[in-house]
């Protein structure tokens, strides 16, 4: 079975007043990247320089960068989360009026192309869960490819070696992704697809209640009813656990590949390769190198689902 690309072209075009509050978002999660690669060298450089002892002026800039760092990063935050609320909000205002528009077009005759549960269950939380594909997911995957490189490039200032061993880790996760994506497309289909029918079911037989009742089928349909919500039980399950396995293998790819560069960098301290300060911000930077891709892991299931 073919995986969908992790970008959906189609849902690109249709939101395209979006892109620009994603590219706005994604400049602000760069920006504040480069403010924390300034805070962790001026850290490890501080401590560093504590062994020889420091003069009053290094603590001075040592305070004045740290404040300058923090102050820029709580400013870049704040906008890339105000960045991805309007795209967001621009998608969900976008996605309903269309489909409204789609329902005018039908008039009653909407039924015969979808089911009333299916259209309200569309319209609410499907639009919620693409809510998450533009304002989190989309972004967050321009960035974690955008970071890397930027610490790639950073480190081998440093120490060449560790750059390139953490550098050729990150790709692990994109590829563990990849690797669920075949098998969640599927499973996801087939869990909205018990979501609708539920749904559908629920809104029929609540129609119906009182025909069922002066017939005296509502135990009936009420067993129907709970063998429905059993088999949604089951394939909701499945669905997080699923997740859960993937997340575990993120995590544990994530988790080694920063002790790999933590163990690289005492290795080449030892050697006289790099220096007490370059040692220090090597360990404080190398969990940067996966975070961001383990970040998209965790928005890649819900924008998959908001896809399916």
């Amino acid at each position: 079975m073919r995986a969908e690309p992790m970008i959906n072209k189609r849902l690109i075009h249709i939101m395209d007043k979006s892109k620009k509050y994603v590219s706005a978002q994604v400049l602000f999660q760069w920006i504040s990247l480069l403010c924390n690669i300034a805070l962790m060298s001026e850290i490890a450089l501080f401590l560093s320089q504590l062994s020889v002892g420091l003069n009053p002026k290094a603590w001075g800039n040592f305070i004045w960068i740290l404040l300058a760092a923090l102050v820029v990063r709580y400013a870049c935050t704040t906008l890339a989360s105000r960045m991805s609320h309007r795209a967001a909000k621009q998608v969900k205002e976008q996605l309903r009026t269309m489909i409204y528009e789609k329902l005018l077009h039908l008039g009653l005759a909407y039924q015969q192309k979808a089911r009333t549960s299916e259209i309200v269950q569309l319209a609410v939380e499907g639009v919620d869960q693409l809510e998450v594909y533009f304002g989190s997911y989309l972004p967050q995957l321009f960035y974690s490819i955008l970071a890397p490189l930027t610490l790639f490039v950073v480190l081998s200032f440093v120490s060449l070696p560790c750059a390139v061993i953490l550098f050729l880790c990150v790709p692990l996760i994109p590829i563990t992704i990849v690797a669920v994506q075949r098998f969640a497309k599927e499973l996801l289909g087939k869990y909205w697809g018990e979501y609708t029918s539920l749904g559908d079911s629920f809104l029929e037989n609540l129609q119906g209640l009182t025909t069922l009742k002066i017939y005296q089928a509502d135990g009936y349909k009420q067993e129907e009813m709970n063998r429905e919500a059993e088999k949604f039980r089951k394939i909701t399950m499945k669905v997080l656990t699923m997740q859960l396995n993937s997340i575990t293998i993120m995590d544990l790819i994530a988790y080694g590949g920063a002790a790999l560069g933590v163990i690289m960098a005492a290795t080449q301290y030892a050697a006289n390769q790099v220096s007490l300060a370059g040692c220090l911000f090597i360990v404080l930077i190398s969990a940067d190198f996966f975070i961001p891709m383990r970040q998209l892991g965790s928005f890649f299931h819900i924008a998959m689902n908001g896809m399916a």
